[in-house]
């Protein structure tokens, strides 16, 4: 509990930090590019336009999902599934990136994992907007929930969080774990239904082995609260799976960097 609270306390007295280095951390990722922060946009839609092809145009021959249409229903999906996965890798990545730059301060190391993630959000933020007008053009009002879908945004970041404290942690003391971290955020996306749908022939035990998985329940709460509007996943057993995952992940990240991270630079 001693490290939790050590890591609570330095997130709570470094506020303002976070908020500027997240904001030097986004000018910085394209400060070198011609475009600069325009690439926050076309990345995403570079992407969305190749699946959308091959998934949507290809294999499905242009089908709609449920009465929605596949467009839509893809990039409801894939643009949660872009913070996650940049989240993810950036985070693993984030103590080893910067120890050599704070390994002679007296510098909350834990701080660190948290405004590179923050940092993410604001990319996140701008494509939510983009995606909800998208949304509300094509689909309307109606099926919009909002204070679920803000329930799901801050899901994703505390769970995006709590694995960061393990992934950066680990990754610094084996730089192997990054490199596994990577193949399994790829294998990740095509595990997670976000191309896909499960069939109704798929086995119920398969289907619940999917929706534990708490990248599911953050891709299907960011769909039901942009195109259903329902409250099912919120009120389902699942979201008490999902937050005794994120404690399980939070505790074991903050007793692992506490006792772990005096020993970084040795790793340099």
């Amino acid at each position: 509990m001693k490290s939790i609270k050590i890591v609570m306390q330095e997130q709570i007295h470094n506020l303002y930090m976070i908020g500027r280095l997240s904001g030097y951390e986004l000018k910085k990722s394209y400060a070198g590019n011609l475009l600069g922060s325009f690439w926050i946009i076309l990345n995403p839609l570079f992407q969305i336009g190749v699946y959308w092809i091959v998934f949507g145009l290809g294999v499905r021959g242009g089908r709609d999902v449920e009465g929605i249409p596949f467009f839509i229903w893809l990039i409801c999906g894939l643009i949660p599934w872009f913070f996650m996965s940049a989240s993810i890798l950036q985070g693993s990545n984030s103590v080893y990136a910067r120890l050599n730059s704070v390994s002679k301060m007296n510098f909350p190391l834990s701080v660190i994992p948290t405004y590179v993630i923050v940092s993410q959000v604001y990319t996140h933020l701008i494509l939510m907007g983009m995606l909800l007008v998208i949304v509300i053009v094509s689909q309307g009002f109606s099926h919009l929930n909002v204070i679920s879908l803000l329930y799901f945004m801050l899901s994703s970041f505390v769970f995006l969080l709590s694995l960061s404290f393990i992934t950066s942690t680990l990754s610094t003391m084996v730089r192997d774990i990054h490199l596994l971290i990577q193949t399994a955020t790829r294998m990740l996306f095509y595990i997670t239904p976000i191309l896909w749908i499960p069939s109704d022939n798929t086995p119920q035990l398969l289907k619940e082995v999917f929706a534990m998985n708490p990248f599911y329940y953050l891709v299907e709460g960011y769909r039901d609260s942009l195109l259903t509007g329902g409250w099912g996943l919120i009120t389902s057993p699942y979201t008490i799976v999902f937050w005794l995952i994120i404690c399980g992940l939070f505790v074991f990240g903050s007793a692992i960097h506490v006792k772990f991270r005096k020993q970084f630079v040795d790793y340099l």
